[in-house]
């Protein structure tokens, strides 16, 4: 009997030990919940780049805005045009893109640089003078003339430009209406077919004015009016005209007129620079342009005085204003006077 009750109460104590799960038997607790709370969740960097809009690109000469990009990649080309009574009225400079006005035994004549813009008659054409090639030099191209002095030829053939003249039947032609010599013309179409394919765009005429910019400038000034005596038997005088925002030219006391249309730069530029004797011909005086001297720039109904600079034949004129910054001019067309220091030039 003693025997049996142990035999029982030993399989009672198994049983209920097995009712009991040990730790081994117990399922591991899961972490995942634990780590989904630590976890934290950032919002993506966003990165914003500031960009800037290049402004629009504009004309080297002009500063206007280009309107046909194979226009702005060409060369410039130039001509020499009379400016005497009989040679009047001229044709193709409202087209151009800067205009040199300088003295000629007596008169002016032009050297008239287009670029950005065409026309179908340019003229008249007429005689190359000494100063002609180092003006035109920095502007690159082409330049068209009617012969000169030897001397003066031979320099201009010197200069790393292409050489035009009245030769050249296929791109200059006398006009019959018109008595000799001021019957010679020619085209910027027949000009620009004579620029050799290395020859790019030209090097900037100046620094413009940007949109929403105002002509400005130490001692600015209004002005109304500029009167220029550039030779004994040219006089040149502008008015200011608001409307259009150009300079309206009157020659010998007439408005200056042209065979489609009428003379009006946006800018005159008056440089006063001295006249020296050619050597080879002790009958010519020509501008010196390499050096520097007074500058008078007139735009937008105002002046500023200035210097110029050219230091040399190949560089571009510069035209500061009285702090030695650049004066920058309203987009347009430049007219530039060369005179010499004593010249009769008054302003109103």
């Amino acid at each position: 009997m003693a025997v049996l009750l142990l035999t029982v109460a030993a399989l009672l104590a198994a049983g209920c030990s097995g009712s009991k799960p040990t730790a081994a038997d117990q399922p591991l607790a899961t972490t995942e919940a634990s780590a989904q709370a630590s976890t934290t969740t950032e919002a993506p960097t966003t990165t914003t780049t500031a960009t800037t809009t290049p402004p629009p690109p504009t004309y080297p000469l002009t500063g206007r805005p280009v309107t046909d990009p194979s226009k702005a990649a060409r060369a410039a080309v130039a001509v020499k045009i009379d400016n005497i009574a009989e040679a009047r009225p001229q044709s193709g400079i409202g087209h151009a893109d800067v205009v040199y006005e300088e003295f000629t035994e007596g008169v002016t004549r032009f050297i008239v640089v287009f670029h950005s813009d065409d026309a179908e008659v340019v003229g008249p054409v007429r005689s190359v003078r000494p100063a002609d090639p180092v003006i035109v030099t920095p502007l690159g191209g082409v330049f068209g003339f009617s012969g000169g002095s030897p001397g003066a030829e031979a320099l201009a053939r010197a200069a790393p430009l292409t050489i035009v003249t009245e030769a050249d039947t296929a791109v200059m032609y006398r006009r019959s209406f018109r008595l000799a010599p001021h019957n010679l013309y020619t085209s910027t179409a027949g000009l620009f077919s004579r620029v050799p394919p290395e020859a790019g765009s030209p090097r900037a005429f100046a620094q413009f004015l940007k949109e929403g910019e105002n002509f400005f400038g130490p001692g600015i000034m209004p002005v109304a009016s500029l009167h220029v005596v550039p030779a004994p038997q040219v006089v040149a005088d502008y008015e200011w005209d608001a409307p259009t925002r150009t300079w309206t030219r009157f020659t010998d006391g007439r408005p200056h007129v042209l065979e489609d249309g009428q003379v009006g730069p946006t800018t005159v530029i008056v440089q006063f620079t001295p006249y020296v004797t050619f050597i080879d011909d002790y009958n010519v005086i020509y501008p010196e342009v390499v050096g520097s001297g007074e500058a008078w720039v007139l735009a937008s109904g105002q002046m500023v005085r200035g210097t110029w600079a050219k230091d040399a034949p190949g560089a571009v004129t510069t035209f500061t204003n009285a702090d030695g910054a650049p004066i920058a001019l309203p987009p347009g067309q430049t007219w530039v006077h060369l005179v010499s220091p004593g010249t009769t030039v008054t302003t109103g």
